[in-house]
């Protein structure tokens, strides 16, 4: 077994341990008291964001599945799949916009936003491995697996709308 330290564990696998221990619900409580500057107000800005991607991938899935149909209906006759596509849809793309969302604010706020980044910087300090650094890349990689599989589902579900 490795000795890796805490703060050289990746966030996904710092998860994944604090959850085994079940030391995850007191640590995200000992997290969330580091951001006190007025700043993390912009990463709200992630709701809008998130939108925006959501409503883009519900056009953008029914622009797909008229290409792979060329316009004509898709086994209408079917009912139970017409009755299960809006959720396939909807809700994939639901889940599948946050982290993208969180990925283009946080770059956003950290590198047009210079107060924003030193401000945050310094509230990060005390606690190792929820930097910018580590963190920006781990949602990047949630994203990557998030939003390909989501786009397949609403596609799926687009055809049989």
């Amino acid at each position: 077994m490795s000795m890796r330290s805490k703060s050289k564990a990746t966030p996904l696998a710092s998860l994944r341990r604090e959850l085994r221990e079940g030391t995850w619900l007191q640590n995200a409580q000992m997290r969330s008291t580091r951001r006190k500057s007025p700043w993390n107000l912009l990463l709200a800005l992630a709701l809008p964001v998130w939108l925006l991607l959501y409503i883009g991938g519900i056009h953008a899935s029914r622009e797909v599945s008229l290409i792979i149909t060329h316009g004509h209906p898709f086994a209408a006759d079917l009912i139970w799949p017409s009755s299960i596509a809006p959720a396939l849809v909807f809700f994939p793309l639901i889940v599948g916009a946050v982290a993208p969302a969180m990925v283009l604010v946080n770059y956003f706020v950290y590198y047009c936003v210079p107060p924003a980044r030193r401000a945050m910087d310094a509230e990060d300090e005390a606690f190792p491995g929820v930097e910018y650094s580590s963190q920006q890349p781990a949602l990047a990689r949630i994203s990557l697996v998030t939003v390909p599989a989501a786009f397949f589902l609403a596609v799926v579900g687009q055809l049989f709308l």
